[in-house]
Order: structure tokens, then sequence, then C-alpha cells
């Protein structure tokens, strides 16, 4: 009997995790670059969220995404307005305060 219950458990627990939205699996982190494997880009006068809820809605085909802030002192990187990276693959990710990064679908984090 402890079986059976064990396989019933066990199908509803992967049934929800597969219902589940993918925002609900997402991960990001602050001050984080994940350079390279770009597919596209856009700029922005949104934060953040605006440039994870397009990686959402484009995946599969997005799997991490990087929105690089745009104040006066990150001339080098960009200037003004903010700029969303979507990305095909997930680059490792490297400290940089320039950036907001994050993986779509519960992906690994390297």
């Amino acid at each position: 009997m402890h079986l059976r219950h064990l396989i019933v458990v066990s199908a509803v627990v992967l049934v929800s995790a597969l219902a589940a939205p993918a925002t609900a699996h997402d991960f990001y982190a602050t001050d984080i670059d994940r350079p390279g494997g770009d597919y596209r880009s856009f700029d922005t006068f949104d934060d953040a969220q605006a440039c994870r809820q397009t990686c959402t809605r484009e995946m599969p085909r997005c799997r991490a995404w990087t929105y690089v802030k745009a104040p006066a002192f990150w001339h080098g990187l960009q200037r003004p307005p903010a700029r969303c990276w979507l990305k095909r693959v997930v680059p490792r990710a490297r400290a940089n305060p320039c950036c907001i990064s994050g993986v779509s679908g519960g992906q690994r984090i390297d």
C-alpha cells in the first residue's frame, strides 16, 4: 500500500511542477552580467522586470536575459536608455554592477 501511495504522490508533484508557470522557476540576480549568446536586444525605458517578462514570453528560444542599466556613469557600456539582451544560451555569470541578469525556465545557473 505504501508503494502505491508514493507513486500517486510523486505523480501529483510532477504534474504540479509541469503545470506551474515558467516565471515561478525563473532566477535572476542584480550586479550580474551574462555576456554572449544574444539573439536580439532592444532599448527600454522600463525596468528589468520587463526584460524578464519578454524572455518568458519568448521561451523556449529565450533561455536567459541581461538588462543593462543606463545611468550616466555607464558611458563605457552603453548610453541611455537601458537595453535588454535576450540569450539563446545560458552564458556564465560575471559580477558587474551594470546589469541584472536571469535564467528562464528553471535552468541551471552557473
